[in-house]
């Protein structure tokens, strides 16, 4: 058997040489956390660990190897949580060390945290990255958005008018800034902070708010809700997104000098701001009362706006090229929306809003920006003290069917809570949100199989994958080198910007990954390089879950507590209707009227350049 040095031989070569391989968290374990690799060729053999001077100091009987389907192969999950003494160990079958060092300490995981959240910086618009906090990433100030101009879609009269749209995260491997994916990505981190307060009151980022009175979290995300109340317009309704009208080339982005515009104006862009603002609100207000004021002033007169706008969807115009964004039914946003609104106002308006939309079985899938049902089951769940109790009911059982299903995923060789249909675009994301569900059945049950099943998606993030490779930037031995991320294509230095979570393997990649999708194991259906946007791009909304799956999990550890349900009141504000005049779309021509169509009354809408679109009276498109 050939002894494996990774500081040689790539993954690859070695998974080629051994007749054992072994797929590892190649960042490190939490002493108390559970400790797994997956073993491959290794089935009944005794697994010995060694510390750093060779001495054993634990040994383990690999179990029967089982098939893990997205990786189409077998392989011994190897548990040895009993090893706790913080250190560096290795791990040996046979002479033969396998896999790469162990490392085990009581803050494994506060340096890929910090690392997660400090990408949000290196997201940045409007400002100059400094040597001070960015190190060699330092890049000059670009895209300021201080004269933003309206897009003919946003409804506004006067288009050579122009307003200060600066602040606020690039959305993912581009510069354009988009409200929706916004949304999803400010809650999950402000949620990540609500719920570990004590562990990220004193976490530092060394970013340039570092040293205030602030957390360093919420002094990031501030600097993204402050961008988000600048896309909200004298009516209350919200612009969808702020780009130029094609996407910028793989350049730095002071090298972006085309006009940026606001495009659109949309029902889910705006009850995704109600959501996130009132949430603010809530937040802040311990900080700084004034700008929580200011989010929720900002928050009912989205939620005004929305209620006089039910059908305003976004429609991407002809000469615009960027991310879209949009859906047909805004009926998750108005159940989020309305269940963070209800919290800060007690009004019983509101709770019937949230009523309309309850959490129904039909409705229990993953977050994601296209579907935020379950950020409404979170926000109500872990509040039980606000809402009714059938509400929290309906929000417990919608994450434990979530949380249950993935549990029953785990039997297997890798032991993961991950399946083959899971390998879509940004399936990354996808388990990193499944970590999120875990965590919070973890917090409303205190059963750590969920917490324990959480641990090894992160696992699966960093390592414990059939590529032996960590998909987080700047962190493993083994980690992606090329993602397609303008900024770090762009500047003059090698390694990509540190803690970006890639996109994953894709198996509908139709991009210069095609020829590495594998039907048969999509969990390799991966190309690490800039030209695949398919596998390889980075966004807001795939690092959030990222840092609330590793932030959480090295809080509770850290601190031994987890969030305690129902402990935490929110600040209240009395918000009454905010008055308004409505502003109608330039997309419109003859605008909405009713008809009767396939048996039942719809609303009919043509759109400027004469297009019709069919709504049901809830507002969900009829194709």
């Amino acid at each position: 058997m050939i002894t494996r040095n990774a500081t040689i031989l790539s993954a690859f070569a070695v998974t080629a040489a051994l007749a054992v391989t072994s797929y590892q968290n190649q960042v490190g374990f939490i002493s108390d956390a559970p400790k797994q690799i997956a073993v491959v060729g290794a089935a009944g053999e005794d697994v010995v660990f060694k510390d750093a001077e060779g001495k054993t100091v634990l040994t383990v009987t690999a179990p029967e190897a089982s098939m893990w389907k997205p990786a189409n192969e077998e392989a011994s999950l190897v548990d040895f949580s009993e090893l706790k003494t913080p250190g560096t160990y290795y791990a040996f079958v046979g002479d033969d060390s396998i896999g790469h060092p162990i490392n085990i300490s009581d803050n494994a995981l506060e340096g890929v945290t910090k690392a997660s959240l400090k990408f949000f910086y290196f997201q940045r618009s409007s400002i100059e990255l400094t040597e001070e906090f960015a190190g060699k990433y330092a890049r000059p100030m670009g895209t300021p958005d201080t004269a933003v101009m309206y897009h003919s879609s946003t409804g506004k009269e006067d288009l050579t008018a122009t307003f200060n749209g600066a602040k606020g995260w690039y959305d993912a491997g581009d510069y354009g800034k988009y409200i929706v994916n916004s949304g999803i990505s400010t809650y999950t981190l402000l949620q990540l902070y609500r719920q570990n307060r004590a562990y990220f009151d004193t976490l530092n980022l060394n970013i340039p708010e570092s040293g205030n009175d602030v957390p360093d979290i919420l002094d990031e995300i501030r600097w993204n809700i402050e961008w988000m109340l600048t896309m909200q317009d004298d009516d209350g309704g919200v612009f969808h997104k702020l780009t130029t009208k094609q996407f910028a080339g793989m350049v730095l982005p002071d090298k972006v000098t085309k006009q940026r515009y606001a495009i659109g104006k949309s029902i889910t862009a705006t009850r995704d701001f109600v959501a996130v603002t009132a949430l603010a609100a809530d937040i802040y207000k311990r900080f700084d009362p004034e700008f929580a004021e200011k989010c929720a002033v900002a928050a009912g007169k989205a939620r005004w706006w929305s209620k006089q706008n039910p059908y305003e969807f976004f429609t991407q115009p002809r000469d615009v090229g960027t991310g879209t964004y949009t859906d047909a039914s805004a009926a998750d946003e108005f159940a989020w929306s309305s269940a963070e609104f209800y919290r800060i106002t007690g009004n019983k308006d509101i709770l019937e809003d949230l009523h309309q939309y309850k959490l129904t079985k039909g409705r229990h899938k993953l977050q994601g920006w296209q579907t935020v049902f379950a950020l409404a089951a979170f926000t109500i769940a872990t509040d039980p003290v606000a809402f009714d109790e059938e509400d929290v009911g309906l929000a417990r059982d919608f994450i434990f069917d979530l949380a249950d299903t993935y549990i029953k995923q785990l039997d297997n060789g890798y032991g993961l809570a991950i399946d083959n249909g899971d390998f879509y675009w940004g399936s990354n994301s996808v388990v990193a949100n499944k970590g999120m569900v875990l965590i919070h059945a973890y917090i409303l049950s205190d059963e750590k199989k969920y917490l324990d099943a959480a641990q090894g998606i992160l696992d699966y993030l960093l390592g414990r994958n059939p590529l032996d490779l960590s998909f987080v930037t700047g962190w493993g031995v083994n980690q992606v080198m090329n993602p397609h991320h303008r900024p770090s294509e762009g500047d003059t230095v090698v390694a990509p910007v540190p803690g970006m979570l890639v996109g994953g393997p894709n198996s509908t990649a139709d991009d210069c990954a095609k020829t590495y999708v594998d039907s048969e194991a999509p969990a390799k259906s991966y190309y690490d390089n800039s030209c695949s946007y398919a596998t390889n791009e980075v966004a807001i909304n795939w690092n959030a879950p990222l840092a609330y799956l590793a932030g959480s999990l090295q809080a509770i550890y850290a601190t031994g507590k987890k969030f305690e349900v129902g402990s935490d009141t929110s600040a209240v504000y009395d918000i009454t209707a905010i008055p308004a005049a409505r502003t109608a779309l330039k997309t419109r021509a003859a605008g909405d009227r009713l008809i009767f169509k396939d048996n039942s009354v719809r609303l009919e809408r043509t759109l400027r350049d004469g297009t019709k679109t069919y709504f049901d009276l809830r507002g969900k498109a009829i194709r």
